[in-house]
Formats: structure tokens, sequence, C-alpha cells
């Protein structure tokens, strides 16, 4: 079941981009801003209206940079175009609604999908990992991770032979203050 939910999620991230930001409806502004306000919407109906606008906040300088540049590209006629204006503003509508959508797809995946997946558990734990460093909800994870920053040896067994590994957690904090 796990592989089929999976599949589904993984369609309809393929389908999304391959629809709307790299396929035939990319240049239908119209499209573009109805898309926008259904991830919108979807994304304060899943989480809150506080946390979309917080991660429209944290889209704006980016969308605010690519609009910038298109109004400085249309005056000069950079490359002859003349269309980097309307080209800037699909863009700036494009950005937010592809990073919200697979934000909001990849909070579909839970720890249990991870745990019945066909794949080695060394790659589960993995997953386990990256998706616990990204949780739905704001929290502070840094708790979590009270040993980052610090060597720790570890005893790993390879071919029956085992050996000490020096290795060094990344340093989480400065992720919490955005999550």
């Amino acid at each position: 079941m796990a592989l089929v939910k999976l599949g589904i999620l993984f369609i309809s991230i393929i389908s999304f981009f391959w629809l709307f930001v790299f396929g035939p409806l990319y240049d239908h502004l119209a499209v573009q801003l109805v898309i926008f306000a259904g991830v919108i919407t979807w994304n304060s109906l899943r989480f809150s209206l506080q946390e979309t606008i917080s991660l429209l906040k944290f889209c704006l300088p980016f969308v605010l940079s690519l609009l910038v540049f298109g109004v400085v590209f249309h005056l000069i006629r950079l490359f002859g175009r003349q269309d980097w204006l309307h080209d800037s503003v699909i863009k700036c509508f494009i950005f937010p609604s592809s990073l919200i959508f697979l934000k909001i797809l990849l909070t579909y995946i839970t720890y249990l999908d991870i745990l019945n997946l066909p794949i080695s558990m060394r790659k589960r734990v993995a997953l386990i990992t990256t998706k616990s460093a990204f949780p739905e909800r704001r929290e502070n994870i840094a708790p979590l991770f009270m040993v980052s920053g610090h060597l720790f040896n570890s005893k790993i067994r390879r071919q029956n032979k085992i050996r000490i590994e020096k290795v060094r957690l990344p340093d989480y904090r400065p992720l919490s203050v955005f999550i």
C-alpha cells in the first residue's frame, strides 16, 4: 500500500511540473493564477493561514528578485526579447506554487509509509532521519540533535570486522529557526 501511495504522490508531482512548470500550460497567466490560488488555499486548509503567510514571506525575496530582473531585462530588451515582464510575472506565480505544492504532497508521506518500503534498513533510517529533520508543523527540532556539532564514535560491522569511525553530525540549530 505504501508503494501505491508513494507512486501516486510521485506521479502527481511529475504531472504538476510537466503541465504547469515546464509544459503546455506554462504561458497561461490565468491558469497560473488559479493554480497559485488553489495551492495557497490547500496549504491554508491543510496547515494554517498563519503558516501559509509565513511561507509566502519566505518566498518573497526570490519572487521580488525575479520581478526586478524581469523589469530590467524588459527595459533593456535583453537578447531582443520583448516578453521579459510577462515571463517574469508567470515565474513569480510558478515558484511559490511549485514550492508549496511539493511541501504539501511530501507531508502526506508518513513514517509507516517509509517503514513499509521494500528497501534496506539503512535507507529507511536515512529517509526517516530526513523526514524528522523537516517536520510538518513548526517545531523546534534542536533538542532532537543535542549531539550535533560533536564528534562521537560509532562501531560499524563490515565484513566481520569492527571499525571505529569518527562522524560529525551537521548542526541543525539554524534550520530550526525556519521550520
